[in-house]
């Protein structure tokens, strides 16, 4: 799958908590190959700045080839976020995509999983958009620090079974979200998760169990890591996997999960 340079225009940014934004764009070459778990990598300055120099990697919240829309959720973390969810509607943002590799729904597998660290939510809702029109049923475990990181269950599809988690239990269950993964995993079939790396250790560590206990799911994890290309040449985004070291832009960003050996940082 070959990635465009595209120019995407602003459809709308809309604020939906005091942290999140849900950002939509026209960008038909984009839209029409992207996949679920896959991401864009944007230029966050104005025509002929090189500040910010380097661009942000940006999961596929929606996909919809036949309008040529894509969607993003974004979470205000610096100064190349801020400035996107602040363009207008019209605004042309320099796009390169879709880039890394994607998550698959399983043969015969009919319930899907969902377990998304804050921000991490965003590509596993491409899926969940998915799952009703591959005979899918889905349950979503979404969890964050407090209100601020958890997605409205306006913005979630409605066919899903939506259950949220926050640290401080300002929302839904007080505490952790992998602490809701015992509840829902015997009705698994299969499960897919995103969020910060020590929520996918945990979850690695509960899946180990489970499956050990109570039967095995196959589990795939979209990583989050510093990307400076994003295309694999530069090294900065790399883990260790039971094949040896992989770039999380050009191997991943989804790996099946009993791969990863959880020896990185990037901080």
């Amino acid at each position: 799958m070959k990635a465009l340079q595209e120019t995407a225009r602003v459809i709308r940014n809309e604020r939906i908590t005091e942290r999140l934004w849900w950002c939509s764009y026209e960008s038909p070459g984009i839209a029409a190959t992207a996949r679920a778990g896959q991401f864009a990598h944007a230029l966050c300055g104005d025509p002929g700045s090189y500040d910010p120099m380097l661009r942000r990697p940006l999961s596929f919240t929606r996909v919809e080839p036949e309008p040529g829309r894509i969607a993003f959720l974004i979470d205000v973390v610096g100064r190349g976020t801020d400035w996107l969810v602040r363009q207008e509607p019209g605004t042309e943002i320099d796009l390169l995509g879709p880039l890394g590799t994607w998550f698959e729904w399983q043969p015969g597998a009919e319930r899907a999983l969902f377990v998304g660290g804050g921000i991490g939510l965003a590509p596993l809702l491409v899926m969940a958009d998915d799952a009703a029109a591959n005979g899918v049923e889905s349950t979503i475990l979404c969890g964050a620090r407090d209100t601020a990181g958890v997605t409205p269950a306006d913005w979630i599809p409605e066919s899903a079974t939506y259950v949220t988690a926050t640290d401080d239990g300002s929302q839904g269950h007080a505490g952790v979200i992998t602490d809701l993964v015992s509840d829902w995993w015997d009705w698994s079939q299969q499960v897919f998760a995103c969020g910060p790396t020590p929520m996918l250790e945990a979850m690695s560590r509960l899946s180990a169990r489970f499956g050990l206990e109570r039967g095995q799911r196959p589990v795939f994890a979209s990583l989050e890591a510093r990307m400076g290309c994003a295309v694999g040449v530069c090294y900065s985004c790399v883990v260790r996997t039971t094949q040896g070291v992989k770039r999380v832009c050009r191997d991943g960003p989804v790996f099946r999960q009993d791969s990863l050996s959880w020896e990185w940082t990037h901080d």
